[in-house]
């Protein structure tokens, strides 16, 4: 039995191991703005710092993954949440530009 609780345990301690590495490998990349970053996980501030283009992709990400009609543009959104003076995550201001489009405001 001793055995097998010592298999257990190194699983456990490898995956902690590889739980600890990724965690980090996806703080390192939030924080350089990379490529794996997501409307989803910036702040507003991180928002700010983007480039146009940035904006645009990241735009883009979030209509492909979060919204079925597609009628508003990227750029559209990237600029709706350019003016949006909301308080709140890129991600909620997001989904409410994209639901003022929908309501036909």
């Amino acid at each position: 039995m001793s055995g097998r609780a010592h298999r257990v345990g190194a699983a456990a301690g490898a995956l902690l191991v590889l739980l600890a590495i990724g965690q980090a490998a996806l703080g390192a990349a939030a924080e350089s703005g990379g490529d794996d970053a997501s409307l989803l996980y910036l702040s507003s501030s991180d928002w700010q710092r983007q480039s146009a283009p940035r904006k645009v992709a990241l735009a883009e990400d979030f209509m492909r993954i979060f919204c079925t009609d597609q009628r508003m543009s990227a750029a559209s959104l990237a600029d709706c949440l350019d003016h949006d003076k909301a308080d709140g995550a890129p991600f909620e201001r997001a989904m409410a530009c994209v639901s003022a489009l929908s309501a036909g405001r």
